[in-house]
């Protein structure tokens, strides 16, 4: 099935990261987090740092963004301040996810906090930057460039206290669906199906290459795997039940920096400030 760029937009600074949450919310090299509807029609736009967003997330009518300007701030999907959230202090927050009305941020000091109703419920230390994460109860994954770190967490339980299970080769980004993990091989061209289970100690199922360059993006949605990154090709793969196939490619012409799947399409912000939306047809 081919994938066909539908519609674009460019916006006046570099476009970093990406989230959705019934909209597209777009952090910026300048700082500030730019709004499009399913169509990239520009909706609202607000500073939210003095410098680059580092990391956002948006779900339940909240967004969230983080800087190096010092801890996680917290915005109503209009741009006003709902919250600062405090850190650990030790670094720069990496990856933010929300999972169940649950936030977890993960920082270069290899802190994970979880934080609930604007408030710090958990507080776990894996010992290696985040780059990214992924939650899948009871299992926390994290990832920087070397290994994925499996832990079991309990944060209704314990605010500090896990276990970690299992360790394998890897490197950001990465997720999980349903009973499968994909994560990126240590040299970043390939991708790697694992069974998202303690059982088979997350057994690897398959591996391909999706890039000559290093990927800088994935997104699932659905049974839909998405890639992009440096060499400016968005691909797509059919999540099987132990492979990964080919399912289309594009070619948007400029490095990905980050991309998102959804209902309404996937969408990809650009280098140069270009922001796309892709579909199959």
């Amino acid at each position: 099935m081919a994938l066909k760029l539908e519609t674009e937009t460019k916006i006046d600074s570099e476009p970093c990261v990406v989230a959705w949450d019934g909209k597209l919310y777009v952090g910026t090299e300048d700082g500030s987090v730019k709004t499009f509807d399913a169509n990239l029609t520009p909706g609202v736009a607000w500073s939210a740092h003095g410098v680059q967003v580092f990391a956002i997330a948006a779900q339940g009518g909240k967004v969230y963004t983080a800087s190096n300007d010092g801890g996680i701030k917290v915005w109503s999907d209009q741009g006003n301040k709902v919250a600062d959230l405090k850190t650990t202090g030790d670094g720069d927050i990496c990856a933010l996810r929300v999972f169940d009305k649950e936030l977890y941020a993960g920082d270069e000091a290899g802190n994970v906090l979880v934080y609930e109703n604007n408030e710090e419920k958990a507080r776990y230390n894996v010992l290696e930057e985040v780059k990214d994460l992924w939650f899948s109860p009871p299992f926390l994954f994290t990832v920087r460039d070397l290994d994925v770190t499996v832990t079991e967490i309990k944060p209704d339980d314990s605010k500090s206290r896990f276990v970690t299970r299992h360790t394998m080769e890897g490197r950001a980004p990465l997720r999980v669906a349903g009973r499968r993990l994909l994560v990126l091989a240590r040299g970043g061209n390939n991708l790697r199906l694992h069974d998202a289970s303690v059982d088979t100690k997350f057994k690897q199922l398959h591996e391909v290459k999706v890039s000559d360059m290093i990927v800088t993006s994935l997104s699932v949605s659905g049974d839909y795997a998405w890639t992009g990154g440096w060499d400016g090709i968005m691909r797509r793969w059919k999540i099987g039940e132990d492979v990964l196939e080919p399912a289309g490619e594009i070619n948007v012409g400029s490095c990905i920096n980050g991309l998102i799947s959804t209902n309404d399409g996937t969408y990809g912000v650009l280098a140069g400030g270009k922001i796309i939306r892709v579909k199959s047809v």
